[in-house]
């Protein structure tokens, strides 16, 4: 996340009374594309063959072994092993009073995504001292599980002025003070929220922590040293919740963040996954820049989580990161540019083996951050080209379904099936099983 950013509820209390003055609006294109970047993008549907597809065979037998014969089997793509995420929005949720725009939101939401980032925010999550509001996470957390989504969360610690609680900039504890909160803060979330979650940002934003200096949190980083400190908190964290996926956040795509993920891996600290913000409020990122980003990450031997996608449907503008825009409008010509974008950006990043998956800051322009027009979906929950591109891409064409016959053997292979998870029917017989390149599915059905 860049500079003042927090989540759309956050937003509200945070930015109350701030306007952005009118800024000059500026063209916003797709970068042109140099020769090296007409290659990669040339190459990618067989580098999505061969990242994200495997052979799945099925025997079908009756119920004494023997091989059936010429028998219909019917297949189901039902979840990528890839994640296509969203950030959360406690409004999807089912309510008496919700509105048509509501539904609209929540089926468009349900329908693309499999991923979801709930908002850990400490302000929010802990508003007066000692009273963390971790039964209400859990409930989001539940809802999407219900919903077939896996969740995550974000993030545990951020130096954020605006996103620490209000009580902690009031009091501005001393550094031993401020380790205790720190550490109250870890066992608390790993006694409630944590292990419900896939994985979470434990660090949001390290690179240039120094930018907060009036901060608590700053000065005892400051004090313990940056590395050691941050190393000590997902060393705690992996001894607290063994079973969660471990992230390092940050909105830096330099080579600064990858060398500070490598500084922590050389002091032994599990870091499972690196999570890579990209928002693009200022202009889109090139082919190469994308691709360059993952392959000097890859390097350190850990996935790749785009964790803050943000690409805008409507003209450029100057941003003051601490206002709320309120006459920043999607409009048809740029939605076209986002959704030609968005297309390259999804296949681009599903195209590499290391990229674990994308996800949308905002999917819809209702309460966006900095009131920009970044959501796949309008203010009125109808969707926007981009959102009809990625169905198309996420429901239709990387999904493997239909209905096969076996052969005279009873076997029936899929060579090249999409990695995930199946529902296999044969005759009255259904049978759920996940398929993953690294272990493709072999399985035996019977009738």
């Amino acid at each position: 996340m860049q500079p003042w950013h927090c989540n759309f509820v956050q937003a509200a209390v945070v930015l109350a009374g701030l306007s952005l003055s009118p800024a000059p609006l500026l063209a916003q294109t797709s970068p042109p594309l140099a020769e090296d970047e007409v290659r990669l993008l040339a190459e990618t549907d067989a580098r999505i063959q061969k990242a994200r597809t495997a052979p799945l065979q099925i025997k079908v037998v009756n119920a004494q072994g023997k091989p059936l014969a010429r028998t219909e089997v019917k297949v189901e793509h039902l979840r990528h092993d890839f994640y296509f995420g969203a950030g959360f929005d406690p409004r999807l949720r089912e309510r008496p009073d919700e509105t048509e725009v509501d539904r609209r939101h929540r089926e468009h939401f349900l329908r693309l995504f499999n991923y979801a980032t709930v908002h850990l925010y400490w302000g929010g999550y802990e508003p007066q001292k000692g009273q963390p509001q971790s039964a209400v996470r859990l409930q989001y957390i539940q809802w999407l599980k219900e919903k077939g989504l896996t969740p995550r969360g974000h993030p545990v610690f951020w130096n954020q002025d605006n996103v620490l609680p209000r009580w902690m900039m009031q009091d501005q504890p001393e550094p031993a003070a401020m380790r205790a909160l720190m550490d109250e803060r870890l066992r608390e979330m790993s006694a409630t929220v944590l292990p419900a979650l896939a994985d979470a940002d434990i660090f949001n934003e390290v690179v240039q922590w120094e930018r907060f200096t009036n901060n608590p949190m700053t000065r005892l980083m400051q004090a313990e040293g940056k590395v050691a400190l941050v190393a000590h908190y997902l060393k705690e964290a992996r001894r607290l919740n063994p079973q969660l996926k471990l992230v390092v956040n940050d909105y830096d795509r330099s080579a600064a963040f990858t060398r500070f993920v490598g500084e922590l891996i050389k002091a032994g600290a599990p870091v499972d996954i690196i999570g890579q913000q990209s928002h693009m409020h200022d202009g889109p990122w090139t082919v190469r820049q994308t691709w360059e980003i993952v392959e000097r990450h890859s390097t350190l031997g850990r996935p790749v989580l785009f964790t803050e996608l943000s690409v805008l449907s409507g003209p450029r503008r100057k941003i003051d990161w601490r206002s709320r825009a309120t006459d920043w409008h999607t409009d048809p010509e740029n939605e076209a540019v986002q959704a030609n974008y968005l297309e390259q950006f999804y296949r681009l990043l599903f195209s590499h083996s290391n990229c674990i998956g994308i996800v949308v800051w905002n999917y819809s322009d209702r309460g966006a951050w900095l009131g920009a027009p970044v959501g796949l979906l309008r203010p009125d929950g109808t969707p926007k080209p981009a959102y009809e591109k990625l169905d198309h891409l996420i429901n239709h064409q990387w999904r493997t379904r239909g209905t096969f016959t076996t052969d005279p053997e009873g076997r029936l292979t899929l060579p090249a099936a999409y990695a995930g998870e199946y529902r296999l029917t044969v005759g009255g017989r259904v049978t759920n099983a996940w398929h993953r390149v690294a272990q493709p599915l072999q399985i035996t059905l019977r009738q």
